[in-house]
Order: C-alpha cells, then structure tokens, then sequence
C-alpha cells in the first residue's frame, strides 16, 4: 500500500515539475503499399545483378526494415499477378523479354540469398520462364523437334545436323545430347 502511495506522489512531482519520462515503445515498422515494396524490390534486384552478396542485401533489407518472410510473402503475390497478366503469345515482345529479364534477375537473387526468399525468389522465375521461354529456349525445342522428325524418316545426317544446331543455341540439353546419340548409333 505504502508502495503505491509512494508511485503516486512520485508521478504527481514529476507531472507537476514537468519531468516525467516518457515511456517510448518502439515503433513497428510501417507497413508498405504493394506499389513500395515492388520499388524497393526492383531496388534489390538492381543491386544483385550489380554483383550484391548476401551480406549486401541483408543489409539494404534491414536499412529499409524490410523482413525476409514479409518481402517472400509479397513475392509470392507478385509472381502471381504476373503469370496471371497474360502468355507468351499475347503479351508484347518487349513485355517478355522485360519479363524474362526480371526472371533471371529472381533466379540470381535465389541462388545469392538462400533461404525463404531466395526459393521463392528462385521459384517465381523458373515459372514465369515456363509461360515465357527465352526465345533462344524455344528455338533449340524448334530444332529438336525437327531432328525427331527426321530421326523418324530416316534421314539420319539432316536429324543430326538439327541437333547440332539445337545444341548450338542450348549447348546444355541434355536430351538433344541423348537423342543426337541414338541418332548417331
């Protein structure tokens, strides 16, 4: 009870005398617009292909009080609304390839962070690559699909000049390897 007497008096002082402390509760940070966290994303993604480490965009994370699983979550929207705008042969050619580019930028970010947001990050490119191949994607697919069909003729040197082309563009697929093998067999 004595306590309690003594807190009042001792607030009453300080009220009167004008120096009572107040009590600051820390601030959470604010909670962003979709519009500022695509600017501030954008921001990132810059950096990383500038040649940002995860140390770099931890720190541009925490400078801009941004939080991992918040800016996953909002990725993951992001990507959404991306797929859902349209495909390959509606959207413009200049939208794809900034597309595209965006894509690679996101794969790099996975490979660079790691994590919650770098498998998300990793995640929303390779899917935006599946409804927007790169163009030089879709030309190997065009040659390999040529040399089956020759390879089903029997025009064995014109199947393998296809996959050699294929090749040429995606020097690493492994399945016109294979199939330029049996060609070859």
């Amino acid at each position: 009870m004595l306590d309690k007497i003594w807190r009042f008096l001792k607030q009453l002082i300080q009220r009167l005398l004008g120096t009572n402390p107040k009590i600051e509760h820390p601030q959470p940070p604010p909670t962003l617009t979709d519009a500022e966290y695509e600017a501030k994303f954008m921001e990132l993604l810059e950096g990383v292909n500038q040649g940002w480490g995860k140390g770099d965009v931890a720190e541009f994370l925490l400078a801009k009080r941004i939080k991992n699983g918040d800016l996953a979550a909002w990725l993951r929207r992001f990507g959404d609304r991306l797929l859902e705008g349209g495909h390959g042969d509606t959207a413009a050619t200049d939208a794809v390839v900034s597309l595209q580019e965006l894509a690679r930028r996101l794969e790099l970010l996975g490979r660079v962070v790691g994590g919650e947001l770098g498998e998300v990050a990793g995640n929303v490119g390779r899917e935006i690559l599946v409804v927007f191949p790169l163009v030089s994607d879709r030309e190997a697919e065009e040659w390999k699909k040529r040399g089956d069909e020759q390879f089903m003729k029997g025009d064995f040197e014109e199947a393998i000049a296809s996959f050699d082309k294929a090749l040429e563009i995606k020097p690493d697929d492994h399945e016109a390897w294979y199939i330029r093998g049996l060609v070859l067999d």
